[in-house]
């Protein structure tokens, strides 16, 4: 990856975060916190029992009260060694083609998740990561209808694994509920830099080209990198 293709992408997301004054895409969100409870398949990188999560649900173009978007959900969660692993999920299809493609949701109720990009653990093949709701959640796309439906209820998703033209396999489950302010000590979340050593987002050079944006992003935010 050539330094011009760097300068130019991280100026490009540098100047959109400035005229948004937030990040270029999923400006706004609710932050989050909770916890994952990893199945056992793949508590070698989550570790064993439930791990404390911070998270955020979140509009990728940011249209406005209950109009359709991109959804968002991210969330951190500590892995086998305490150390920060950040994955970010937007909606996509689920299927062998639909999960290349980001799609607007109507609301959260219908909003299925998807990594976009597959993630290879260890010398396994590549596996994609999907978050589906397990319990209903508003059916409107608005960020102020499922802030207050987290004042009375906790949100839960089932996490899954698949590869192309396999069946899903459980991850593990997440739940979520409002942050407190000394829970949410972040505002972004970069699953290019934090994940396990031996677990890699790929391609390598689509997820360079992501890192290079996510950077871009935080200097036009004021954020250190």
């Amino acid at each position: 990856m050539t330094d011009l293709t760097s300068t130019f992408v991280k100026s490009v997301f540098d100047a959109g975060a400035r005229v948004r004054h937030a990040r270029v895409f999923h400006p706004r969100g609710i932050e989050l916190s909770g916890r994952f409870h990893a199945d056992t398949e793949f508590e070698p990188w989550f570790g064993t029992g439930e791990r404390a999560v911070i998270a955020r649900l979140s509009k990728g173009i940011g249209t406005p009260g209950a109009l359709p978007d991109v959804m968002g959900l991210a969330f951190r969660v500590l892995d086998r060694d305490e150390n920060p692993w950040d994955l970010a999920l937007a909606t996509t299809g689920t299927g062998t083609v639909g999960r290349f493609v980001i799609t607007a949701a109507r609301g959260w109720s219908s909003a299925r998740y998807g990594s976009l990009l597959p993630y290879r653990f260890g010398d396994a093949g590549l596996t994609w990561l999907f978050a589906e709701p397990v319990v209903q959640q508003p059916g409107s796309a608005s960020l102020q209808a499922m802030s207050e439906h987290l004042r009375d209820h906790d949100v839960r998703f089932e996490i899954t694994a698949s590869g192309l033209g396999a069946a899903p396999r459980p991850v593990g489950e997440l739940t979520l509920h409002h942050a407190h302010p000394h829970e949410h000590r972040t505002d972004f979340f970069d699953p290019i830099l934090n994940h396990p050593g031996d677990i890699a987002l790929e391609p390598g050079v689509v997820t360079r080209l992501r890192e290079f944006a996510y950077e871009g992003s935080r200097e036009g935010r004021g954020e250190q990198n």
